[in-house]
């Protein structure tokens, strides 16, 4: 097989990866004139590379891409026999997808005793909610920079240091931080919604001596099971190892999550949920939502990260199966509290996505334009590769 036919995943660390390890790891992703390097530093934890981080980080844009998988480093037995798995969930998510060859050596991996739980933590309703009910088996939160914050913007990168650091010594547990600059490249691969639970996964493996499970906070309840979504209950229990596990927790809808977290003072005081930054903008439909539940719950004041808002007209949103359900549960909430805007701006939101979702079984304009946005990745990866269209 040609080198141009497969996408390539080995480290530049030094020592090789199965004996390497430190605060820093570089990531070399190589296919044909396709070359490119990404990293991850942590800060409060040690990074170790193995194979498994690199079948994370690989397997989804070699889907994704067309191309077959080269793995240079060993990867767990039982993480290869996921990745079979794996493959075939995406392939029935997403059309267009085949199946691609994973080469990599394999070992059965062995871990140490007494390692524990971690967290992914950005400081959102959904890890909140994770927190706060499972404080007493996690020892650790992971934050992750360079996920939905630049690591180049370093006003938002001292925020969200400054919030885990804080919520970590309330809680009194250790706090992580991982920077990484993989959207630099992944963003031109693959879309984010698709790759985070991957990338996620890959994180995981990397700090696998620390924790032997590591959360993954859902952003969704129980609708989670019908949507595609990058991090899924079926799909991020596939991406862990008996050794090395990965839990999708909280599959719970998000109004009663903000009443959890609401009896919670160091969550309320960092909340971050905003689409646009972190003083929060008030519009984006994560905002309207929030503002929409605090009223609902009368924990407004609860709530500092808000307090700068003024009651303005409701646009609530419903943007997909998830949101659908907690939308519905917001209006019997406000129904029962005899809010009749927030219900009407309820109504009117499941009235447009109503018509939209009828629109869409008509002309699918959502898979019309992931299928262009992919053909677009594709057509510039070829070119970088100097590979064909097939």
């Amino acid at each position: 097989m040609k080198s141009t036919d497969r996408l390539t995943l080995a480290y530049m660390a030094t020592p090789p990866a199965e004996q390497g390890g430190g605060c820093a790891l570089n990531v070399r992703l190589m296919c044909g004139g396709f070359d490119e390097v990404v990293r991850f530093e942590a800060t409060g934890a040690t990074l170790v590379a193995t194979g498994d981080a690199l079948l994370c980080l690989g397997l989804v844009p070699a889907m994704e891409l067309g191309v077959d998988l080269r793995i240079d480093a060993e990867v767990d037995e039982e993480l290869l026999d996921h990745a079979r798995e794996i493959q075939a969930l995406l392939c029935a998510w997403y059309p267009g997808y085949r199946t691609v060859a994973v080469d990599a050596g394999s070992t059965r991996r062995s871990y140490p005793e007494g390692r524990g739980t971690g967290l992914f933590f950005s400081g959102g309703v959904d890890s909140g909610y994770s927190l706060a009910t499972e404080r007493d088996r996690i020892s650790g939160l992971v934050t992750l920079i360079g996920a939905d914050v630049d690591p180049a913007d370093q006003p938002r990168v001292t925020r969200l240091k400054t919030m885990s650091e804080d919520v970590a010594a309330r809680f009194g547990i250790d706090r992580i931080l991982v920077t990484t600059d993989i959207r630099s490249v992944s963003d031109r691969l693959i879309g984010w919604v698709e790759y985070h639970g991957a990338v996620l996964a890959a994180v995981r493996h990397m700090l696998a001596h620390r924790f032997e499970s590591q959360l993954i906070a859902s952003s969704a309840d129980e609708s989670s099971w019908t949507r595609r979504w990058g991090s899924h209950p079926a799909l991020d229990v596939l991406w862990g190892t008996g050794g090395a596990r990965v839990e999708h927790h909280g599959l719970v809808h998000r109004l009663a999550k903000v009443r959890r977290i609401s009896c919670e003072p160091a969550l309320m005081e960092h909340l971050r949920v905003c689409n646009r930054g972190f003083e929060h903008c008030g519009v984006c439909h994560s905002c309207q939502f929030m503002l929409a539940a605090l009223d609902v719950l009368d924990m407004r004041g609860r709530a500092p990260t808000y307090r700068h808002l003024t009651s303005r007209k409701r646009l609530l949103k419903v943007t997909g199966e998830g949101s659908l359900s907690d939308m519905r549960n917001l209006r019997a909430a406000a129904e029962a509290h005899g809010d009749g805007d927030i219900v009407a701006a309820v109504d009117r939101a499941l009235t447009r996505y109503r018509f939209e979702k009828s629109l869409n079984r008509v002309v699918p304009l959502d898979e019309i334009a992931r299928r262009f946005k992919r053909f677009k990745r594709q057509r510039r990866f070829l070119r970088r590769t100097g590979r064909q269209a097939r």
